[in-house]
């Protein structure tokens, strides 16, 4: 059984999900492919343990937990819906230059801050506690429609266990999009290889639900499966520099009890310090876990810590996400070595400093302050720009692209989603040959 398309793409994440909308768009037949399943009951503990891969505890060899979806939309279906422009490293180290689309994408999907009365109580406690100390806090920018937003409080930190409000964008509504505008797209399909004849990539094999291994044939395959699965199908394809190499923002999340409100129902990430970012690498803002898995991290911490999670609507995370250095594997069976160095430790330690510092302000006792494990939030840098694939995401084989958090050339160290799309675009737009005009772009 096969079938033939202009173009491929494999995963549906907002790299997939932007790649397969924009060829659609331009009048392309395109087939997304995606692993996962249109997952439904989201926002419970069953939903999310069903739309992480091994259930939330996927794992480097080292023991790095690490965040792997399979689901449809990828990771924006459990993300804080955080927004940032690309780093303007991009630009002035690799000669990327995505400004103009960043720009357009802010404005499609009205990114914005949130109005200070949707924070949340706890938000702006450490905000103001911060400010006091120096620590130059401010609200966050969102992927959301303020009109949609109600009370601020449909995104509290059940978000993490999947977005089930319409007021956030995901990688979904890119896809609905697609298809409206003729993409097809096939849900519990597992890309196994990337068909390559004479060099050039002309499809893919993939395993469908209820039909087996099918062959689909197409001009040109994009593969957008993610930080680990992508080099894996590199790999396979003879694409040897694939997964030599990882990075993964390292996060902890810092709890302390709060004398008044804790942060369980503000919005994720509603405000955030950059101060140390071009200096140390280091990222903090407010983030807690939803109360089982909080309690879980706890008994990670030591036996003495549970009870804390009596005060569960008390506590106050604070998130730090630090950028790490490069390192580590990905091999051909999806496995992860990845050893965090001296220097990402000690950007660890600091952002733990700094976290103890504006939770003792905004009224946290000592004793109360606890961190918990660390974890790779975004598995990237696999399948790198200047390594793997050129600055226009194209590998050594001809018509085979990536675009997903691989293609990073180091850590990002910030939300990954507008980077993401804004390569997305580029990237359709050199395949197409167009150059694309910006209304309003600065650039």
């Amino acid at each position: 059984m096969s079938e033939h398309y202009d173009v491929i793409v494999v995963g549906s994440g907002p790299g997939g999900a932007t790649v397969t909308r924009e060829f659609a768009r331009a009048g392309k037949r395109v087939l997304l492919l995606e692993k996962g399943k249109e997952h439904k009951n989201l926002g419970t503990y069953l939903g999310a343990m069903t739309m992480f891969d091994r259930f939330g505890f996927f794992k480097s060899r080292e023991g790095l937990t690490m965040l792997k979806t399979t689901t449809l939309g990828g990771a924006t279906m459990v993300y804080s819906g955080s927004a940032a422009i690309p780093p303007p490293w991009l630009k002035t180290k690799y000669g990327i230059d995505l400004e103009g689309y960043a720009e357009a994408i802010c404005r499609e999907l009205k990114v914005d801050v949130l109005p200070e009365r949707f924070m949340g109580e706890a938000s702006r406690s450490i905000m103001e506690a911060g400010n006091r100390i120096g620590q130059e806090w401010e609200p966050m920018p969102k992927f959301l429609d303020i009109t949609k937003f109600k009370n601020g409080r449909n995104s509290g930190a059940r978000a993490s266990l999947g977005l089930n409000y319409g007021d956030l964008w995901t990688a979904r509504d890119f896809i609905r999009q697609a298809v409206e505008a003729g993409a097809k797209l096939i849900t519990r399909a597992e890309c196994l290889e990337i068909i390559v004849k004479n060099g050039v990539a002309v499809g893919v094999k993939a395993r469908v639900a209820g039909k087996g291994v099918v062959e689909f044939y197409s001009d040109t395959v994009v593969i957008c499966a993610g930080g680990i699965p992508t080099p894996v199908l590199l790999k396979k394809a003879g694409i040897a520099p694939a997964g030599e190499g990882c990075v993964v923002d390292p996060t902890i999340l810092v709890y302390g009890i709060s004398p008044l409100a804790g942060s369980y129902r503000d919005p994720l990430v509603s405000v955030v310090s950059w101060k140390w970012y071009e200096s140390d690498g280091i990222r903090v803002g407010t983030l807690i876990d939803p109360w089982l898995m909080t309690l879980m991290g706890l008994a990670k911490t030591g036996l003495r810590h549970i009870p804390k999670i009596l005060m569960y609507r008390k506590m106050i995370g604070i998130l730090i996400k630090v950028k790490d250095e490069l390192g580590g594997w990905v091999n051909m069976k999806g496995e992860v070595s990845k050893e965090l160095t001296g220097d990402d430790m000690a950007k660890i330690d600091k952002g733990i400093a700094i976290a103890r510092d504006v939770l003792i302000e905004a009224g946290c006792k000592p004793s109360s302050i606890v961190a918990g494990e660390i974890r790779g939030a975004h598995p990237s840098g696999t399948c790198r720009i200047g390594a793997v694939v050129d600055n226009n995401l194209k590998t050594s084989i001809d018509h085979l692209y990536v675009c997903d958090a691989s293609i990073f050339p180091e850590a990002l160290d910030r939300p990954t989603v507008i980077t993401i799309i804004a390569f997305g675009m580029r990237l359709v737009d050199h395949v197409l040959g167009r150059k694309r005009t910006f209304t309003g772009s600065k650039g």
